[in-house]
């Protein structure tokens, strides 16, 4: 009797260790494949230990089994429950269905608040269904945004330990918890960070679903980013500001400060695709995917079902392993909408990116990279908490944070890591003191408006 297809391919993969260089788009979308077949053999509540570590294999993207898969591995197994978005989302949605469109070169028309378009209708290999996907990515439940007291970089190189390294005494030791297994942690950087949206918010109908009516400093804009840096000293006060506009053909504007020079520079498209002060992330990576839509080409693959770090059970990421880069926590299967990306600029260092997003939360919980060679580069892993889970709300007071108001019910933002394969290093980019930002406007000024990036917060 033949077996299903995906035996076939876990044992190939298991059988021969993961070399980046020799795996390709081709050998993802097998992998891809297979998980249509594979029915799970694990139910919520069970505990995944290394003798049964083949169970969940056939559920986790191949280039990244491994590195879940190891010797005094413990992944538990836990329905994520409902994590759908807020009424208000879910009523905007309702509202303006059917009318939000796509233009010829891909820009998203007609478009108010709510998801644009229902993934239920998306067809496998259709680049008019990758548009529409990504535009629902681009505009999925976020309320307010974004606010992160204080984000780790952590940079990990593959084999060695850190126990010596100074975050392990910060701070009393308090860090000691977060950062369990293996790994060399060669540098830290730390950290604020904060987006507030002032398009598109569902639960603004009283203003035009959007900040002051649209008005003032909020007036065509989408969001507003700032990426800050406050150690170690030798980048202190550097900072990154992003202006997304809400009209998605015209390019975005982006600051550096840069505290050696000075002075604020603009900074271009190319520069944001670049590695960030030296980690394996860009700023174009942050969330799997923050770029323009339009800047790539875009199509849509299909659905697996993914194991994902859905719905945390800690406060804040906790690392384990090997290498001291994979979550310690509860691990849900969910349904997963597949997209890929495809960068029009050519000297863009991807060749295609493969996106995962859950179709409930609307969130990427994974996403890989080729080099221009058609080679595997990275894999990014990221891991979600709910915002109505006392642990989320408990991580707020640990680091000074601003307690997220009870019932927004968003998966909201703990971590991302990306391993480079190809350089057997990573960067771990934990996120603690999140919270709702304030959109008072003269608040938003202060911390938002290229004229006060100098400050270095």
């Amino acid at each position: 009797m033949k077996k299903p297809m995906y035996y076939a391919l876990l044992a190939a993969f298991a059988a021969t260790p993961l070399a980046a260089s020799a795996f390709t788009p081709d050998d993802y979308l097998a992998w891809f494949k297979a998980n249509q077949e594979a029915k799970p053999q694990f139910v919520d509540g069970d505990t995944i230990t290394f003798d049964k570590g083949n169970l969940i294999r056939p559920f986790i993207p191949a280039e990244f089994a491994d590195e879940v898969i190891f010797q005094g591995m413990d992944v538990k197994i836990k329905d994520a429950g409902d994590i759908t978005p807020s009424d208000a989302y879910k009523a905007a949605t309702e509202k303006f269905k059917g009318t939000a469109t796509i233009a010829a070169d891909g820009a998203l028309e007609n478009y108010t608040a709510g998801r644009p378009f229902d993934p239920a209708t998306f067809k496998p290999g259709s680049k008019e269904d990758g548009w529409k996907m990504v535009w629902n990515w681009n505009f999925r439940w976020q309320n307010a945004g974004l606010r992160v007291g204080e984000v780790h970089w952590v940079w990990v190189r593959k084999g060695g330990d850190h126990t010596n390294n100074e975050i392990m005494s910060d701070a009393g030791g308090k860090y000691k918890q977060f950062y369990q297994g293996g790994g060399s942690f060669e540098r830290v950087l730390t950290g604020p960070y904060q987006r507030v949206m002032f398009s598109h918010r569902s639960e603004l109908a009283a203003t035009n679903y959007k900040v002051n009516n649209g008005e003032g400093f909020a007036k065509g804009t989408e969001f507003r980013e700032y990426t800050g840096f406050t150690a170690p000293f030798d980048i202190a006060g550097t900072a990154f500001l992003i202006l997304r506009y809400d009209d998605p053909r015209k390019t975005d504007d982006s600051w550096a400060y840069i505290p050696s020079l000075r002075r604020v520079r603009r900074i271009s498209v190319e520069v944001k695709s670049d590695s960030l002060l030296g980690t394996d992330h860009t700023l174009e990576d942050f969330y799997c995917f923050n770029g323009r839509p339009l800047e790539h080409d875009w199509e849509y693959v299909g659905t697996v079902n993914m194991l994902a770090v859905a719905r945390s059970r800690n406060t804040h990421t906790v690392y384990y392993g090997p290498n001291g880069w994979i979550p310690l926590d509860d691990w849900a299967l969910r349904k997963m909408d597949v997209i890929k990306q495809i960068p029009k600029r050519a000297n863009h260092p991807y060749s295609q990116k493969f996106l995962h997003i859950d179709r409930d939360s609307g969130e990427c919980y994974y996403a890989n990279s080729f080099d221009k060679a058609n080679n595997l580069w990275k894999v990014w892993q990221l891991t979600k908490a709910f915002t109505d889970d006392p642990q989320f709300k408990a991580q707020a007071t640990d680091f000074d944070g601003e307690p997220t108001p009870a019932g927004l019910r968003v998966s909201s933002f703990q971590s991302i890591n990306v391993i480079d394969l190809q350089n057997s290093r990573g960067t771990l980019v934990p996120c603690r003191g999140i919270g709702n930002p304030n959109t008072d406007l003269n608040v938003v000024k202060k911390i938002l408006d290229v004229n006060y990036l100098t400050e270095g917060r």
